[in-house]
């Protein structure tokens, strides 16, 4: 699948249940991830790559939309480096613009649908395995200091073809955090708590330590404000 406009490839995800979460490990960081459980979610389709700044400049000259403030830096500002220091509310006006153009309703995943697309079925620490290889992310560990081209570590993509899931910039997601979602929350198609102060973002980045918030499970959140230049998104659409 693809959005022609954007050239931008999709990844179908088949229905079925995965495991979502984290087993308790009495660590207090990786409370909001607990427990650990099984999730099953409907047919979608998400992003093979980060949206990247030459798929968002179409946005940005077709509109007039304000440009991300990071592109006045070389190691943001690279055509085919994910889009960086887009807020949530800059995604979703993105998003509208593109629906708008296709007649399609694409959005942002749900945190559940990101972390499947990230990690499969077998409950894995990281796309690529259960071991921390630092030579399969951009994360803080790379040493690179800036961002990367999307799809540059084939690596570390995940067991659906998806790439960057570890690092370069985390991803907006649609839910609100909360930190005890998971002992609530449906196990099936989850939508996050209803209403919040912070939206969830999921992935590591560029910046992180990778070997904790890269992890498939992690959970982090910014106001949906914010444009941080860690934090880029994804496009995914209902099948």
């Amino acid at each position: 699948m693809h959005i022609e406009v954007l050239n931008y490839p999709l990844v179908q995800i088949p229905a079925g249940a995965f495991a979502m979460g984290t087993i308790p490990t009495g660590l207090r960081k990786t409370d909001p991830e607990e427990p650990q459980r099984s999730v099953t979610l409907d047919a979608y389709a998400i992003g093979m790559y980060q949206v990247t700044n030459a798929q968002y400049a179409q946005f940005v000259e077709a509109t007039g939309y304000p440009q991300p403030q990071f592109w006045a830096d070389a190691r943001f500002n690279a055509p085919d480096f994910p889009v960086a220091g887009v807020s949530w509310y800059d995604a979703t006006n993105f998003l509208e613009w593109l629906c708008g153009l296709t007649s399609e309703a694409y959005r942002l995943p749900t945190e559940a649908e990101w972390e499947k697309a990230a990690r499969g079925t077998d409950g894995r620490e990281y796309p690529w395995g259960n071991t921390w290889d630092a030579a399969k992310a951009n994360t803080s560990e790379s040493q690179n200091g800036q961002l990367m081209p999307v799809g540059s570590y084939p690596a570390g993509v995940s067991p659906y073809g998806c790439y960057d899931m570890a690092g370069n910039v985390s991803e907006w997601c649609s839910d609100w955090f909360h930190a005890e979602t998971y002992r609530y929350s449906p196990s099936d198609n989850p939508q996050g708590a209803i209403e919040g102060r912070r939206k969830l973002i999921r992935g590591g980045s560029w910046r992180a330590r990778g070997e904790f918030a890269a992890r498939c499970a992690n959970r982090a959140a910014y106001e949906p404000i914010r444009a941080v230049h860690i934090v880029g998104f994804r496009i995914a659409i209902d099948l």
